[in-house]
């Protein structure tokens, strides 16, 4: 099971690397010549223009967006990271063990997170039909379930209960007496538990709650938590998710599933070998 848990991890990292990659691609691509322009030069070695959007590629969208009439500012970083990385190299850490290691894994990622881009981009097919076809094909996934919003009223006793139920009869305000009598954590906002389908609430009180009509009080109901009354205020039918809602998530979907087979295609044609027993997976 952990095997399978870091499999998906994986591929969630890949994912968002395609997303990212996609949309950079898509809002500021440059043609060659203009991406070697050089723009500095630190101590004989020139920093082109490709250098600096990798670098700022590295920051958060709204620093990215910041950096538009601030490029000074990323250029100062950029100028700061040859600095050091000049004084690394005069102090000889590339050639540590430690630092060889860790520029070994991160050119590993760099270059398949590359792979998995210009396969997906290339190869992967995710045309508008594929979307519709998978779409239709796995409507459940997005779908809504019924849902109902409502109130509760928690006490420890059954005598509790029905002196609340007593109060409510009698015309009392459900918010009001759920801010004065209520156990529960969501007594100071009146009761309200806010929306929630099924499976979400514990079984004896889903189904007195998809049970109620709205505006009705319901009877007394007994859960490991103590009594509850409760007041549905709506409810919200099933429905289906229209495609345009959905689209990305679709085509996350379908690249999700290319890089699955793609990456059980690169592990079974391999020849992997682990020495040490200890770090075995399946």
């Amino acid at each position: 099971m952990p095997c399978l848990r870091h499999c998906c991890t994986m591929v969630a990292i890949l994912l968002l690397a395609v997303q990212s990659g996609m949309a950079q691609q898509t809002s500021a691509a440059k043609p060659a010549d203009a991406s070697q322009e050089v723009l500095a030069v630190v101590n004989g070695t020139k920093l082109t223009r490709l250098d600096f959007e990798q670098l700022l590629q590295q920051y958060r969208p709204e620093v990215q967006e910041w950096a538009t009439n601030n490029k000074g500012q990323i250029m100062r970083d950029l100028v700061t990271l040859e600095l050091l990385a000049q004084e690394g190299k005069k102090l000889h850490l590339d050639q540590d063990p430690e630092v060889q290691a860790q520029i070994r894994v991160r050119t590993k990622d760099v270059l398949a997170r590359s792979v998995v881009q210009k396969y997906v981009t290339e190869r992967a097919n995710i045309t508008e039909d594929a979307i519709r076809k998978h779409y239709e094909a796995t409507k459940d996934e997005y779908t809504i379930g019924e849902q109902v919003s409502a109130r509760h009223i928690l006490v420890r006793t059954e005598g509790e209960a029905q002196e609340v139920l007593k109060e409510l009869k009698q015309g009392k305000d459900f918010a009001d007496v759920a801010r004065a009598r209520s156990l529960d954590s969501s007594a100071s906002q009146g009761g309200d538990l806010g929306t929630f389908g099924r499976g979400d609430m514990v079984a004896e009180f889903e189904k007195a709650a998809f049970a109620l009509k709205v505006g009705e009080i319901s009877a007394l109901v007994h859960t490991q938590y103590g009594y509850h009354i409760m007041k549905v205020t709506q409810r919200t039918p099933a429905r289906l998710k229209p495609l345009d809602e959905v689209k990305e998530d679709v085509r996350s979907a379908l690249i999700s599933r290319y890089v699955d087979t793609l990456l059980e295609n690169l592990r079974r044609t391999a020849k992997v070998q682990i020495v040490h027993p200890e770090y075995t997976f399946e």
